[in-house]
């Protein structure tokens, strides 16, 4: 398994914010009201953030459990490792709209506050979103099982 590569997280968040500034320009010129992004946006990223962290929990400890006294079932794991992913780039991808958005208001002559503190709000809730993702990935990793030197003496005989 291979962890979520930074160059993925960057490419997303590059076309996340490119595909939403843009959009934001074209209405703006065709005349359409700007979109700003609700409160309650950066309120569930936060959410999910927070709930991909508590799935990938128990994995953590079964995996850092010294005793195996009970281990998780392993499409449980995969599919929180999945679900990891899936966030880690989704929440670079928002992150990146987040920019977008706020380099769009920011290029604006006149500078709405209130817009600006739902793009923030946004943003925080992308990057937690992103962060608690990532966090939860490192969680879902099995150590390699150390076959040492007995799966080596069992090879010559």
């Amino acid at each position: 398994m291979t962890f979520t590569k930074l160059s993925t997280l960057a490419i997303f968040a590059l076309s996340g914010a490119a595909v939403v500034g843009l959009g934001q320009w074209a209405a703006a010129r065709l005349g359409e009201n700007a979109l700003i992004p609700p409160i309650t946006w950066g309120a569930t990223l936060l959410l999910l953030g927070g709930i991909v962290l508590s799935l990938a929990w128990p994995v953590r400890q079964s995996v850092t459990r010294q005793v195996k006294t009970s281990l998780i079932d392993p499409l449980y794991a995969t599919r929180v490792l999945l679900l990891a992913k899936a966030s880690a780039v989704s929440g670079s991808g928002l992150a990146g709209g987040a920019v977008g958005v706020g380099v769009f208001f920011l290029s604006r002559p006149v500078v709405s506050a209130p817009a600006l503190w739902s793009v923030g709000f946004a943003l925080l809730g992308a990057l937690v979103l992103m962060a608690g993702a990532l966090v939860a990935e490192r969680w879902c990793a099995y150590p390699p099982e150390d076959t040492g030197s007995q799966g080596r003496e069992g090879e010559r005989s």
